[in-house]
């Protein structure tokens, strides 16, 4: 069978609800073709209207579905009576109408009247059976029909099931779980054709499970979310922050529609939901969406409060802090396992919690093999993917001990699940192993495969090899064919005065030992900026030599990075603020995640950004410039960029801010940035690399200062900025003038960057960017002094 057998460039969605419209958007997002059809509507006038209004209403979202505001005009709107013929030519016809089986059935007989052969179809359901949906069709269309369960909202949710059914052609069904984990970027599970597949069956179980401590008002709703959140490896939104998330009528929904379907299920009555959270969704109480569910958001006279709900009366009140000796102690226990084990099995009352919602998930979840899947490793990463739980069931197991939990279960007289027999029989004691899974079904170990196909991960570098170099705050990996990785291991990703320092010896190391050099981690933010308590006790201790080095430190690594004899590929994802982003403009190119929210906001701080950042959007802006047009609305608009800190909440929005440049590469899926980014590498390498030459860049002078001090004028008069932002921008104005110049002229790099280090020493000096700093430090968000 022919490789390119299948291929997708045009997409049909069917159905523009809320996941039709959305889906829709995320296929747009990846550059596909898409059309999005709907009921006609009744207005003459309209027909598409039904579409055209739940685009609207997607293109206004926060977070937004789209990664760039116009990408809603690519998405071609229709009806399901005039405009079906759009299907003869889709690639891909992805359903998403409503949850009913007789609806969905009708709908899959005028697909296979009107699709081409080969064309793919698939079901979007959360848990309606797939092979009852495609039944009645021919053998070709059920060879090329499956189940997708893309999770809300499809854009930022990584997980998406597969579900084939019994007459699904494998090659079909490999087709698909590669074109959506590099496509469409996210991490595919396939899934048997059960009740809820995977995720959902484990996620809603495991949310049924918690309610009743809430309901029996054993522990408050928000003291529930302490003990099931990070804590305990679980998502930041916990229990109940999760469900309104979800929707709570959701939640109710599916929990309904499971109990019938699942009468040999051994927990079954766990999914009958509490009466009083049935009246909370009767009443209105149906999550973020409603504006209330567990927890809702009011403004008080101290401000914003998300306040909780009372288990009895549904009113809400103010949240409280739960305090206990044993969460001080868990606390200081970094390693997530480690912490679940010394909570699991202390003798305290939250311990004796954590240890029953445990003790029932592991229960579940093992109970499940082989009825949902055969490996533990897709519900992990279902649970991981699919509700951003930082460790899976599976995991769980592993992290308190196969023996020390299955003894404790023995002394509750609790069943011991089949599998877990078997393993202690056969003297294994742990699911994961030295890079393999264990397979009980089997009874052997298997290597575990890759998130993505080709990833690079670094803990798998790390574990492959020793690495080049290493300290505390950073590392160089030979990821093979002479590509050096540079790794980032600091907390939170700060760029810190060891890193800088480390980031500039790296690149001797390459130049004697490598071809080409790559910046990346396997974090979930590339970089948070300078590390601002480093910078703060340095000047409080009057350590000035200590400030003035790591400035300087900085801006030379940055250049360094742009004229070193070999390629440098910056791969960034999530956050990638101030210095981070600095590195990234002075690599040669960038592979950057399509999830990047890019940009520098170092006046939010009091600074200016002076790691070469003002230097190079400086520049770059002067790029654009053609004959003689005028260079100040350019000027202007890099000013705005600096001076709002703006941030991107794209890659294709950081190209507009100037960010990335045309050339640099957007992928989908973040597991294969790295990957990606040692090909782009080597690319340049084969091409014969040269570092760029120094080239000059054109200031205005005092001509674009007065304008933009002009500009600070009327917002600081109109209060859109305090004091002290006019003053911090005004030296950002400064620098992008080119100084105390009387006319335009073009100045070196050099130049510029001497300016760049001035005005960030003025800002340091000053009191008012210490005050910023320290309460960055302590509140996590800007002051507006």
């Amino acid at each position: 069978m022919g490789k390119n057998k299948y291929s997708i460039r045009k997409v049909a969605v069917l159905g523009s609800g809320v996941m039709g419209s959305q889906i829709a958007a995320h296929c747009v997002n990846a550059g596909l073709e898409v059309v999005l059809l709907d009921l006609k509507s009744d207005d003459p006038g309209r027909p598409n209207k039904i579409a055209e209004e739940s685009l609207r209403k997607a293109s206004k979202m926060k977070p937004s579905p789209f990664g760039k505001k116009e990408f809603v005009r690519r998405i071609t709107t229709g009806n399901f009576e005039d405009d079906f013929d759009e299907l003869r030519e889709a690639d891909w016809i992805c359903e998403v109408i409503i949850e009913k089986m007789d609806i969905k059935k009708d709908m899959m007989s005028r697909i296979e009247k009107i699709r081409k052969p080969e064309t793919m179809v698939s079901s979007n359901t959360s848990g309606l059976p797939i092979g009852e949906i495609g039944e009645e069709g021919g053998d070709e269309f059920k060879a090329h029909f499956l189940g997708t369960h893309f999770f809300n909202p499809p854009r930022y949710m990584k997980l998406l099931e597969i579900i084939p059914t019994a007459n699904t052609l494998d090659e079909v069904t490999e087709y698909m779980h590669h074109f959506c984990e590099k496509t469409l970027g996210k991490g595919v599970v396939l899934c048997k054709d059960t009740p809820n597949f995977i995720a959902n069956r484990i996620g809603i179980f495991s949310i049924a499970n918690i309610m009743p401590y809430f309901f029996n008002k054993d522990w408050r709703a928000e003291e529930i979310d302490l003990l099931t959140g990070t804590l305990t490896g679980y998502s930041k939104a916990a229990t109940f922050r999760t469900a309104d998330m979800a929707g709570l009528d959701v939640t109710n929904h599916v929990a309904k529609n499971l109990y019938p379907s699942i009468p040999g299920d051994e927990m079954r009555d766990t999914f009958k939901l509490p009466e009083q959270f049935e009246h909370m969704v009767e009443e209105g109480h149906t999550g973020n969406k409603a504006g209330k569910g567990f927890y809702r958001k009011t403004k008080t006279e101290k401000g914003t409060e998300y306040q909780v709900i009372k288990a009895d009366s549904l009113e809400y009140e103010s949240q409280q802090q739960l305090e206990d000796p044993i969460l001080n102690e868990a606390q200081k226990i970094r390693d997530t396992a480690e912490r679940l084990r010394f909570l699991s099995f202390s003798d305290t009352k939250p311990g004796d919690f954590i240890w029953k919602v445990q003790r029932d998930l592991l229960l579940y979840s093992a109970n499940r093999i082989s009825e949902i899947t055969e490996s533990p490793l897709a519900i992990d990463r279902a649970m991981k993917w699919g509700f951003n739980w930082e460790m899976g069931p599976f995991e769980r197991w592993d992290a308190l001990g196969i023996d020390t939990v299955t003894e404790k279960l023995e002394k509750e007289g609790k069943e011991i699940p089949q599998i877990i027999r078997q393993m202690r029989e056969a003297g294994v004691s742990a699911f994961y192993k030295d890079g393999q899974i264990y397979i009980p079904d089997g009874g052997e170990y298997v290597d575990i495969t890759p998130s993505a196909k080709g990833e690079i991960k670094v803990h798998a570098l790390q574990k492959a090899q020793t690495p080049v170099m290493e300290n505390e705050s950073a590392a160089i990996h030979d990821m093979g064919d002479g590509v050096a990785l540079f790794e980032f291991k600091t907390r939170n990703y700060t760029l810190g005065f060891e890193l800088v320092q480390s980031l500039y010896k790296s690149l001797d190391v390459v130049r004697q030992d490598f071809k080409a050099l790559v910046i990346s981690h396997d974090g979930d933010n590339f970089a948070f900026g300078a590390n601002l308590k480093e910078a703060l006790q340095a000047k409080e201790a009057g350590e000035w030599d200590k400030v003035e080095a790591a400035v300087n430190n900085f801006q030379r690594t940055a250049v360094a990075l742009r004229y070193a004899p070999f390629p440098v590929i910056a791969a960034p994802f999530g956050k990638t603020l101030g210095g981070g982003t600095e590195f990234c403009l002075y690599s040669d190119k960038v592979v950057a995640h399509h999830e990047l929210y890019m940009g520098l906001v170092e006046v939010g701080v009091g600074l200016i950004p002076a790691g070469g950042g003002t230097t190079e959007l400086l520049r770059r802006a002067m790029n654009k410039l053609e004959g003689e047009a005028d260079a100040l609305p350019f000027i202007r608009e890099v000013f705005k960029t600096i001076g709002m800190a703006k941030v991107s909440e794209s890659a294709y929005l950081a190209k507009e801010l100037g960010f990335l440049r045309e050339s640099d590469t957007i992928v989908m899926n973040r597991d294969l940035v790295i990957k990606t980014a040692k090909e782009e590498a080597l690319n340049l390498v084969q091409a014969g690399y040269q570092p760029p030459a120094k080239r000059a860049v054109k200031v205005l002078g005092k001509t674009a200062f007065s304008a933009m001090k002009l500009m600070l004028f009327v917002m600081h008069e109109g209060r859109f900025i305090t004091d002290y932002d006019q003053v911090v921008a005004e030296r950002v104005a400064y620098v992008l003038s080119g100084g105390d110049l009387s006319e335009s002229q073009e100045v070196p790099e050099s130049y510029l960057l001497e300016l760049e280090r001035e005005a960030i020493f003025e800002c340091i000096k000053d009191e008012r960017t210490r005050d910023r700093m320290e309460h960055m430090l302590k509140k996590g968000k800007p002051l507006r002094n």
